[in-house]
């Protein structure tokens, strides 16, 4: 039945008013949750650039029969590590200030193969006169006192001086002079060790390269910025040989884990015409680290790089690689971190949803801690005892969130991620060799992170090529925990006269075993 009333001289439909209200009760609704989606990606920007790097939380409860035991010091134990992602807040309360605690000094290691200068104090006369009897008191022995000092790093010109032969009874046998020895820039002035100077200064030091021109001209010594770019240039050349041994090597084997993260690259007008570009990393054993660079985030960069690989790939769930699992001889392995974060991005909006889950990969993380030292054999049956029960259990209770939750919300994008990606995160737990997640790509990643704070973009796309090129070898070094100027001097002055069938001795983890324990 229609009912009308009048209002101010207006007749006006009491059921076309409440469909108006209807209406503009689900556009406020609606607004509301576009305010709050606004506000945490705001919240999650602002930690991204300003808040600690950390995903610890206190009070974390435990799934009921996998709670820790009495003795388990769980606060000791270190959240993931994950690159310039983890947000600020662990807590909806505002704790109480406290005072900080100063954490004991450590103390200062020098290495043994750092050279001590002795320098002795001298004596007086009347200092070594004794106060008693007058006479010259004798030296029995000397009491120490370490400085440590700096000798700032300094240019040397190596002369290499070739004798001129000649006969004097026989003038028309001319003049002999000794070939040079193999030298890696022909009729550069450049050396070995200058040239790894350079490399190791820009992409492990971070020091762009008009800073290490302007390092050297305080030295007395006019290095040009082109010049030192043509050095990088050339030395890329020289060292390509070696990274392609690397990637063969690794293709060769069967676990490899990968990442990617973007930087800038200058198009031909300059920053105007500045483009994302991306430096992938793709890592085996120990000392096996090769970047490769692309223009795109297109799937090519990784079906070029993997092609040929069987065994497990380890990666995030960036549908790029989907491909590459559909002939069934490569294998996805997840990363938990990732499935981790995203749960913890969620402790807002859904604190006790995301604490249990939060809760339960922690145990997960403490079976890894427990298992790091054992041998294969134990280390999967350790997993397959105790990670496996916590691993179904927690995989049962988060398919019974789907139901609960808001897909658009934190807590269901969390849910949707995990449940699309458990196979492969639970694929670590078949095979002691895997790792739980992909963090050690990820701190690999820190160096490129670091440097384009530095160096800013890529000049151009052979730039970027360089860059991973150089970038294999230097980061490989700190991963095997060795000076990549020490490593870099020796092989660009080997590289010459060594045969193409040994270049991978030339390998920084092969350079490594090679030398003397």
């Amino acid at each position: 039945m229609r009912v009308a009333v009048r209002n101010n001289g207006n007749v006006s439909n009491v059921e076309e008013l409440e469909r108006e209200v209807v209406k503009l009760r689900e556009e406020n609704a609606l607004l509301r949750v576009q305010r709050d989606d606004f506000e945490r990606l705001w919240k999650a920007l602002r930690d991204r650039i300003y808040g600690k790097k950390t995903e610890r939380f206190a009070n974390q409860p435990f799934l009921p029969g996998f709670g820790p035991d009495e003795h388990d010091d769980v606060g000791s134990l270190e959240t993931p590590p994950y690159v310039d992602e983890a947000p600020d807040d662990e807590s909806d309360e505002v704790p109480e200030p406290k005072k900080s605690k100063r954490k004991p000094r450590k103390a200062m290691k020098i290495g043994s193969g750092v050279p001590r200068v002795e320098e002795v104090v001298e004596v007086t006369d009347d200092e070594r006169a004794c106060p008693c009897c007058g006479e010259a008191r004798e030296i029995i022995g000397y009491e120490d006192t370490e400085k440590l000092e700096f000798r700032p790093a300094s240019y040397f010109v190596r002369v290499l001086r070739r004798p001129k032969l000649a006969c004097k009874k026989h003038e028309e046998a001319g003049v002999f002079t000794p070939d040079l020895p193999p030298q890696v820039i022909d009729k550069g002035i450049a050396g070995a060790s200058l040239l790894a100077q350079v490399i190791t200064a820009k992409y492990r030091d971070h020091l762009p390269l008009y800073r290490q021109a302007r390092i050297a001209l305080r030295h007395g010594v006019e290095l040009p910025e082109s010049t030192l770019g043509d050095w990088i240039r050339h030395s890329a050349w020289l060292v390509q040989a070696i990274v392609v041994a690397m990637h063969q090597r690794i293709l060769r084997g069967s676990y490899i884990a990968t990442d990617d993260t973007s930087i800038t690259m200058l198009g031909a007008g300059g920053k105007k015409q500045s483009k994302r570009a991306f430096l992938w990393a793709y890592l085996g054993e120990p000392g096996d680290v090769v970047f490769d660079f692309t223009t795109g985030r297109s799937r090519d960069g990784p079906k070029r790089m993997l092609d040929g690989f069987q065994g497990y790939l380890q990666a995030d769930a960036y549908g790029g690689y989907d491909q590459l699992y559909l002939s069934g001889k490569i294998l996805e392995v997840g990363c938990m971190a990732h499935a981790r974060r995203r749960f913890f991005d969620a402790l807002e909006t859904d604190r006790t949803r995301s604490e249990m889950v939060l809760a339960a990969v922690h145990e997960l993380y403490v079976i890894e801690r427990e298992g790091r030292d054992l041998s294969n054999e134990e280390r999967h049956a350790l997993r397959q005892a105790r990670a496996a029960p916590i691993f179904d259990d927690l995989l049962k209770l988060i398919r019974a969130m789907g139901d609960r939750v808001l897909p658009k919300s934190p807590i269901g994008k969390a849910v949707a991620y995990f449940m699309k990606n458990h196979v492969a995160l639970r694929r670590y737990l078949d095979d002691p060799t895997l790792r739980i997640d992909n963090n050690r790509t990820e701190r690999v990643m820190r160096q490129i992170a670091v440097g384009r704070k530095n160096w800013l973009f890529a000049g151009s796309e052979a730039g970027g090529h360089r860059a991973a090129t150089h970038y294999t070898l230097t980061v490989s070094c700190w991963e095997l925990g060795i000076d990549p100027f020490v490593y870099l001097t020796d092989v660009l002055e080997r590289l010459a006269t060594t045969p193409s069938a040994e270049i991978e001795s030339l390998t920084p983890r092969n350079w490594a075993a090679a030398l003397p324990k």
